[in-house]
């Protein structure tokens, strides 16, 4: 087993996962590997600011949970603490120091600087940076970060030694200026020039640097460096070195490795090839987001061209480990002298050194790969001037400046290439197939993160893969779990998001607010406190970066390992409840606006409206009342999510303020299980915070969907009737009379349910906000009427159940079937005809299978009476497909009555008889005794049955 700490902490052979916590307590250890730390200094370090209630504890439970995810390594525990037993050679920390000490032996400088370049090469970056707060990781690292710069010193000497200054005088002017008080790298610097012909440039250096150390530290330089000013000033001969000037190289070949697997951009590279191999002084801009294969395709392509260009190929990354930018200047030093020219022939100035540049190429044939390009700028100054040249430029967004480019943006791969791709990184096929290829759908299609897991698999297999699985479906383990060797998908992410300004960066962090993976555009308003265009715009630049992908038209969406990011940086920069309030108001207020245009007419009034300052979206709102049915179906996912987080946030009104509103539309397209979800977690939040009368209203809007047989919906109500009298609100007690007048309908207690109705109709009549409801209360008493064969008084109250209701409202719809039915029963066809009509052209705006298939039901019902068969079967057909889609009994209602009317119509009486029974039958055994009762009173009433006519 490895440990590599110079750098983001990785545990080469690791199978079991780890959290962060023992991931940093295991780093501390290794640090003092072998020898024993106290638990109250682990503690300190672990938790400097706020330890938990039982530190001690949580560190033998990390401990525990160390040994078993990492067999391989033993921890003990003595009086003086606890320490980790493993070979000093395990640890690169370990190896760095070995590595050192034996370059330090080395007499020969050349010798010498390449063992010290070699320890080096063992960091990958800032030791525990990815694990530690930097306070903490500098009172552990401090030792070790002035090892490693008493190491770069040692080389830098060692190279001036050998005669290398020419090479040195960029690397050390970058060195000096990140550390202006490490005198050995200013001593070497000023060396280095003196000896490269820049005296004026050694001189300048001094003057810099002096004016530096007085405005940051209060400080004089050194002696050391004063006598070395005085020395160059008087050109003295011991400055200089007698060793010959390095020839000039051979033809530069500087492309990296080429990457063993490149699958799914064989077009990709076709296309490349032909374009960059035609010359004319060609560039081919490759574009896509973190982690999707931008670098490995622009190296694929430049080895499969190199031969086109014999006069050499150049590369350079334009970005350094940590993601800043390194100047142009720097790097065209670097290219000329990759062509051959000496130090000292490099011109000082940007402007000069494109111009020798240009010059240099302009009658070559070279090709410049350029990876990692952060500006148009930058590359415009690196491009070779020759028609027999050409360039390959990589970025993590779009350079639209390089009008001579062709671009191409390189996208995930998608999930068949995604899963071949890890099965061949693995090497050998895994028994649980499913599981593997779940693991590769997380990937989301980034070359990145799938190489990144098939190293891991390609070690451990079988063995690995449920544990790899695990993590990667954690939010909050999914990215510690995408990290091996010097690959990290959150690092990738991180230099990307380097690239966002303020505005882009802090939409991502708070994107992951919204808990959808699909959102509109106008979630960035209230997210960022801004205007629609304004916020629409900072999309775009997201989407320029690969970070958010627009789906279609002002809709985008995020990944899974994008949005573990956004919420790993929300929680760092912890400031996200503002944010997060001004965003469940905007839903709060577009679902009351969105309610309203569907005109279900049914809410209670806590989702009616919208608070007060909520932020006013106009553009949205303009959509939403043009057509609230199809924002709906686009955001109803939006609106859910919204309604959990108030719940996380312990603001349950506002979380049943954002989901009542949507009952209606989720209702209207039969989403059940989605109705239930929410209500219930709201409803069970409230039970918890003891807020009855928000409980009542909550279980009123779920109890129909709910598929209980009355009996128990009679119960159930007459429980939250209870309730509701017991908080005094009259508008829970209207809903609760109004579910179990309709119960008790059902199971055919009659007075029972006349009883609650009139109770109903009285507090309406008492108050007159609770007027909405009293078409509801009627279309029941109607039915109720229905039921017991008194179709005149039946159609009264449904007439009055359609003028009672808000016009063109689904609850007017619903009167209207009502109403429909009854005449059917009287006869009155036309009249039923019309009224079903209507009540279809109002269903028509929102188009729910459920009322479709009761409304043809009814119409089939009515066409085989009028002895329309076939129009009646084509209905019928309606009613099946819906059924398919969504069984329903109330569908099984609908088919066998429409079924058997048309048996009767075609005088197959007994068979249309014996579908009533069956239903019948049916009916008694659900617990609908009212169904089954109207099925025999048509039995014992159809004109049509011989049997009746005696």
């Amino acid at each position: 087993m490895d440990f590599r700490l110079l750098g983001a902490f990785e545990i080469e052979g690791q199978t079991g996962v780890l959290r962060r916590q023992e991931r940093s307590l295991l780093a501390i250890l290794l640090l003092r590997a072998n020898e024993p730390v106290p638990p109250a200094e682990l503690v300190d370090l672990l938790w400097p600011d706020s330890p938990p209630a039982d530190p001690r504890g949580s560190v033998q439970v990390y401990l525990s949970r160390l040994r078993k995810a990492l067999p391989g390594i033993t921890i003990t525990s003595s009086a003086a603490g606890y320490a980790v037993q493993v070979p000093p050679e395990s640890i690169d920390v370990e190896r760095f120091r070995l590595r050192t000490a034996a370059a330090r032996e080395q007499q020969d400088p050349v010798l010498r600087s390449d063992g010290l370049r070699a320890a080096l090469d063992l960091w990958r970056g800032d030791p525990l940076a990815d694990l530690l707060p930097p306070a903490t990781r500098a009172r552990l690292a401090a030792g070790l970060d002035e090892e490693r710069s008493t190491a770069i010193e040692e080389r830098v000497e060692a190279d001036l030694q050998a005669g290398r200054h020419e090479q040195l005088a960029d690397e050390l002017a970058e060195l000096v200026s990140a550390g202006p008080q490490r005198e050995r790298l200013t001593v070497a610097w000023m060396t280095a020039l003196y000896r490269s012909g820049r005296r004026a440039d050694a001189l300048q250096a001094y003057a810099d640097l002096a004016e530096r150390l007085v405005e940051q530290f209060g400080l004089d330089p050194a002696p050391r460096l004063r006598r070395l000013h005085l020395a160059i000033l008087r050109d003295d001969p011991a400055l200089q070195l007698t060793a010959a000037q390095r020839p000039d190289g051979p033809v530069p070949r500087e492309l990296p490795v080429d990457i063993s697997l490149l699958v799914g951009r064989d077009e990709l590279l076709a296309d490349a090839v032909r374009e960059v191999s035609a010359g004319q002084a060609a560039v081919y801009c490759l574009w896509g987001g973190a982690g999707v294969g931008k670098s490995a395709a622009g190296t694929r392509i430049g080895h499969l061209v190199a031969e086109a260009f014999p006069d050499g190929q150049l590369f350079a990354r334009l970005q350094d480990v940590g993601g800043e930018a390194l100047p142009a200047s720097t790097l065209l030093g670097r290219m000329l002298r990759s062509l051959g020219m000496r130090s000292a022939e490099v011109p000082p100035t940007l402007a000069e050194r494109e111009q020798v540049f240009r010059r240099r190429t302009e009658d070559l044939a070279v090709l410049v790969v350029l990876d990692d390009a952060l500006d148009a700028a930058t590359v415009t100054s690196l491009l070779p001037a020759g028609a027999r040249c050409a360039a390959i430029v990589t970025s993590r967004k779009p350079l639209p400046e390089l009008t001579r480019a062709v671009h191409h943006q390189v996208e995930p791969l998608d999930s068949p290439t995604s899963r071949s791709l890890l099965t061949r990184l693995i090497g050998r096929t895994l028994r649980e197939q499913a599981v593997l290829n779940a693991v590769a759908d997380e990937c989301v299609g980034l070359p990145l993160a799938l190489r990144i897991i098939g190293s891991r698999l390609a070690l451990s297999g079988d063995d690995a893969l449920q544990a790899v699985a695990g993590a990667l479906a954690d939010d909050g383990q999914r990215l510690d779990s995408m990290v091996a060797g010097d690959l990290a998908v959150r690092t990738s992410l991180g230099r990307t998001l380097t690239l966002a300004d303020p505005e882009a960066r802090h939409l991502l962090e708070r994107l992951s607010l919204v808990g959808v993976t699909e959102f509109p555009s106008w979630v960035a308003a209230p997210l960022l406190d801004c205007d629609e265009p304004t916020g629409a715009a900072a999309f775009d630049r997201l989407v320029d970066l690969g970070l958010v992908e627009l789906v279609h038209d002002q809709q985008y969406k995020m990944h899974a390992l994008v949005r573990s990011y956004a919420a790993e940086r929300l929680v760092a920069e912890g400031d996200s409840e503002r944010p997060q309030q001004r965003y469940l108001s905007a839903v709060q207020r577009l679902a009351a606006v969105a309610d309203a245009g569907i005109n279900y007419d049914g809410m209670a009034p806590i989702g009616r409206s919208a608070p007060e300052g909520s932020p006013s979206l106009p553009a949205v709102e303009r959509a939403i009342e043009s057509d609230a049915a199809s924002w709906f179906d686009e955001s109803w996912p939006l609106v859910i999510a919204a309604a959990g987080s108030a719940v996380g946030i312990g603001a349950l009104e506002q979380a049943a303020a954002i989901a009542l509103p949507a009952n209606g539309y989720l209702t209207m397209r039969d989403l059940r299980e989605v109705r239930i979800a929410v209500l219930e977690l709201i409803r069970d939040a409230a039970i918890t915070a003891g807020k009855i009368a928000l409980r009542v209203r909550v279980e009123l809007a779920a109890v129909t969907a709910y598929e209980w047989n009355p009996s128990d919906r009679l119960t159930h109500s007459e429980n939250l009737l209870t309730l509701a009298v017991e908080v005094g609100e009259p508008d829970l007690e209207v809903q609760a009379l109004r579910l179990a007048g309709g119960s008790a309908m059902q199971t055919l207690d009659i007075d029972r349910a006349k009883e609650a109705l009139n109770r109903a109709i009285e507090i309406i009549d008492r108050f007159g906000e609770l007027e909405r409801w009293r078409s509801v209360v009627l279309r029941i008493l109607g039915h109720l009427y229905a039921d017991t064969h008194d179709y005149v008084t039946a159609e009264k109250w449904a007439g009055q159940a359609v003028e009672a209701g808000r016009p063109g409202s689904i609850r007017q719809g619903e009167a209207l079937l009502m109403l429909g039915e009854i005449q059917i029963q009287i006869p009155k066809y036309d009249a039923a005809e019309a009224n079903l009509v209507r009540a279809a052209e109002i269903f028509a705006r929102l188009v729910s299978g459920e009322y479709v298939a009761t409304v043809a039901g009814l119409r089939g019902s009515l066409a085989a009476r009028q002895g329309r068969v076939g129009d009646a079967e084509a209905l019928l057909d309606v009613v099946r497909a819906q059924h398919a889609k969504a069984p329903l009994w109330a569908h099984e209602i609908s088919i066998a009555t429409v079924e058997s009317d048309v048996a009767m119509a075609r005088g197959e009486v007994e068979r249309g008889r014996q579908l009533r029974r069956d239903l019948i039958e049916r009916a008694q055994a659900t617990g609908f005794p009212s169904i089954g009762e109207y099925f025999q009173h048509l039995i014992d009433t159809d004109d049509r049955d011989p049997a009746n006519r005696r």
